[in-house]
């Protein structure tokens, strides 16, 4: 999926969750809050993977940075090419580190309204109270 659209369904399906929380809907609330440790430890350990080739990369690309500096027979043409593909796998990686912390961002943000619903829908809506007023 897409990531804008992948961005749309997570928001789409915490109005939906809210939408439920404020109806005291149990039968749609409760199926979500209780997917969430799953969906959630799953983020983390895609999180956790990524990460972990980022910091790997990071270490490659500063291994090729420091034989390139020590390097003493390389001509001023192909030192200024080697530098130049270094530099764009840094911003590589760069690029990969902030769209990493964005996701967890609003991951934190998403676990945040998760919570603030879960309190919610169990302060306000007892067990049954749904179910009698239908």
């Amino acid at each position: 999926m897409m990531p804008l659209l992948m961005l749309a369904a997570a928001s789409a399906d915490l109005d939906a969750l809210d939408q439920a929380v404020t109806k005291c809907d149990r039968r749609s609330a409760n199926p979500v809050f209780s997917g969430e440790a799953a969906r959630h430890s799953q983020f983390l350990l895609e999180a956790y993977r990524e990460q972990e080739a980022i910091v790997n990369d990071r270490l490659a690309l500063t291994t090729q940075q420091r034989a390139l500096r020590e390097a003493a027979d390389i001509k001023p043409a192909e030192l200024k090419l080697q530098q130049k593909q270094l530099e764009l796998q840094q911003a590589s990686i760069e690029d990969r580190q902030k769209t990493l912390n964005d996701k967890r961002l609003l991951e934190n943000i998403r676990q945040d309204a998760m919570d603030s619903m879960r309190r919610y829908f169990l302060n306000n809506c007892p067990a049954g109270a749904a179910e009698k007023i239908k």
